[in-house]
């Protein structure tokens, strides 16, 4: 218990370190676009090769990478449902902002520390489904609700998908599973380097970004959003318990639940036309929740 409360008290000291940073005027919010580029194209994919190098398919891995995306379809179902009287662009933001999860720059950085080796594969197995998913069909549908186009551009969503580098790793690291292949070593050398740093980085540009600021009138649809995925995390996490799936992976999917917003939540709110600070204020309290809940689940599984 003391090891899992120290290690936990470090990610949640390096993210006080970057709110206070901001605060004192050392760093700047905007700097976390630049961490987060650092993080998304360079410390995250190298992580990701690192972890899950030499994965091997079965049924487990199908099934966890299923939940990523059924998972994310259920709550977008859930956000459209819960803001049906509200009109096309408040109704795409909840879609967008109920569904998602944040795993390569919150979870991963826990598993890592407290289930390497298997428990970082069933991460990475539910990330593909959930990247799928948050990197592009789920701003494609909202985009559609919000703007009430008829049709879908299917070349501009893959388009989208991948020029996501994250994404590509996924996508390299399946192929890799099905031909049961390895990463060179030499490659696997270089890239576990570079994404030991991915774990400090990715808490260090949670501080820099973290920061509430809402209207009262956005105030009530913030809590909601969030009201609505904790009571989703729970109902889902109930469920993931009769899966026919090992202990560990029923574990890391409960985790993966209590993931705070998408990191790409924001900006593809944004993107649909919506300019409120909903999204932005949800992900920060998101992440306050997330961390709570993270050091809960990590005392009752070690």
């Amino acid at each position: 218990m003391f090891d899992v409360l120290i290690k936990s008290l470090t990610f949640i000291l390096i993210i006080v370190i970057g709110y206070t940073l901001k605060k004192v005027d050392v760093l700047k919010k905007s700097d976390a676009n630049v961490v987060a580029t650092i993080i998304m194209n360079i410390t995250l994919p190298c992580a990701l090769l690192t972890s899950a190098n030499g994965i091997e398919l079965d049924a487990t891995i199908l099934i966890l990478i299923a939940i990523g995306i059924i998972s994310n379809v259920v709550m977008m179902i859930i956000g459209y449902i819960a803001s049906i009287k509200d009109d096309a662009k408040m109704k795409g933001a909840f879609m967008i902002n109920t569904s998602g999860y944040n795993i390569g720059n919150f979870v991963l950085p826990f598993v890592q520390s407290f289930f390497p080796g298997m428990g970082v594969v069933y991460l990475c197995s539910f990330d593909i489904g959930n990247a799928l998913m948050g990197l592009g069909m789920t701003y494609a549908v909202a985009d559609h609700v919000a703007s009430g186009e008829n049709h879908f551009d299917i070349k501009e969503l893959f388009k989208k998908l991948f020029s996501s580098i994250p994404f590509d790793v996924y996508v390299l690291i399946f192929i890799l599973a099905i031909f049961k292949l390895q990463i060179p070593s030499p490659i696997l050398t270089i890239a576990s380097t570079i994404g030991a740093g991915n774990s400090f980085l990715a808490m260090l540009m949670i501080g820099l970004m973290l920061e509430i600021k809402v209207s009262p009138l956005e105030a009530k649809n913030v809590f909601k959003i969030l009201g609505l995925r904790m009571v989703g995390t729970i109902v889902v996490s109930l469920l993931t318990l009769f899966l026919p799936i090992p202990l560990l992976a029923k574990q890391i999917m409960i985790m993966a639940y209590c993931a705070p917003l998408s990191t790409v939540s924001a900006v593809f709110t944004r993107k649909i036309g919506y300019q409120g600070d909903m999204s932005a204020t949800a992900n920060s309290l998101s992440i306050l929740v997330s961390i709570v809940c993270m050091v809960v689940l990590l005392l009752l599984f070690i």
